[in-house]
């Protein structure tokens, strides 16, 4: 009896392990096997105000339907658009809601305010502005901080994650402001061993590079960040993007500012790439493209489904369905070469040539 007692406890021994293994490598998956990201909340503006008075909500929704218009078009320099300048006297005409929220952080009043993506991007259109769809790059974002210890001013570098809430609150706000889907890295071990930190202070690019593979985005950005003695916050990162690279180099007077430009820059970089400018009704273009492995009618459904709402491409007409091939026409709004772009970055269908698809649902 006590012998089969002992493999009892050395089964359930097992079991245990091997449920704990399960978790892990499911919680792995589930955590870094990520890719584009679908800002849900890209129509959602949060601008600092002094109160809750009308004059202060009026105010703010006016701030707060610029910064829609920066963040949904990625271009900074956009409020000089006559349109759009017009646009802005007659923000509450955009505005579908609001509320106010305090932040626990720094006590400072907040007003949220939502806007109507169906105004909003006629506005643009007729404004000839460029448009920056909701599905996004992730970004991973290695930053390292130099700080004041607790005890004896010694001056600490530290890598913002979970472990560092206040900074993380603080910091994921500005990339929010401009749209910018990020994802910061753990700081575990397997983290620290490939990327000390003062390795990632002094940005050596390949073991910036090997500590990010785990995470599967579609850019990573490593920066450091330290106040000068005249009190200034100084930014120096590089941004990574698949064979590309982007040097950033910003300065403000809080932690806030200085990453607020970086994320400026961040903004115009992927614009630049993804945002798509709507073309006058008599440059539009179309263009014929076949997609292969459909295999039944939901696969059909959906490809339609998510054509139709890539930004840039205008309409969707069925040219021929032949077995598991469908051959489809496109009007577009903007460039062909954008909206490639913003297909390859969604994953779901897999580029064969310059004019052909699988779908890889």
């Amino acid at each position: 009896m006590a012998q089969w007692r002992h493999y009892l406890l050395l089964w359930q021994g097992f079991l245990v392990r091997f449920f704990v293994l399960c978790l892990f490598l499911l919680t792995s998956l589930l955590s870094f096997n990520s890719y584009a990201i679908k800002v849900s909340d890209l129509y959602r503006v949060s601008v600092a105000v002094d109160d809750q008075t009308a004059e202060s909500r009026n105010q703010g929704v006016q701030w707060a339907f610029q910064q829609l218009l920066v963040k949904v078009s990625g271009d900074h320099q956009i409020l000089s658009n006559p349109t759009l300048v017009a646009a802005s006297v007659d923000a509450q005409r955009y505005l579908q809601g609001f509320s106010y929220q305090t932040d626990m952080v720094d006590d400072q009043l907040y007003l949220q305010a939502w806007f109507s993506k169906a105004l909003v991007v006629p506005l643009l259109k007729r404004a000839e502005a460029p448009i920056w769809g909701e599905n996004r790059p992730l970004l991973l974002n290695w930053l390292a901080i130099e700080q004041q210890a607790d005890k004896g001013g010694i001056k600490e570098r530290i890598l913002v994650s979970n472990s560092y809430p206040k900074w993380q609150g603080r910091l994921t706000r500005v990339f929010a402001e401009r749209g910018l889907p990020i994802l910061w890295p753990t700081d575990d071990l397997e983290d620290s061993s490939a990327l000390p930190i003062e390795q990632l202070w002094w940005l050596m690019p390949e073991s910036i590079k090997q500590a990010s593979l785990r995470y599967q985005t579609d850019a990573v950005l490593a920066g450091r960040l330290n106040q000068s003695s005249e009190g200034i916050w100084q930014y120096e990162g590089v941004l990574f993007s698949g064979d590309e690279s982007l040097s950033l180099l910003t300065s403000g007077e809080t932690a806030q500012q200085a990453l607020a430009k970086v994320t400026t820059e961040l903004s115009g970089y992927f614009a630049e790439r993804f945002a798509i400018k709507p073309s006058r009704a008599d440059n539009r273009q179309g263009i014929r493209v076949v997609i292969t492995k459909v295999k039944d009618f939901t696969d059909y459904s959906q490809i339609l489904s998510y054509l139709n709402n890539i930004t840039g491409v205008r309409s969707i007409e069925v040219a021929q369905v032949d077995r598991e091939n469908l051959e489809l026409y496109l009007s577009l709004e903007g460039d062909w070469a954008k909206v490639q772009r913003i297909i390859r970055l969604d994953k779901k269908l897999i580029s064969i040539q310059e004019k052909e698809f699988e779908w890889a649902q």
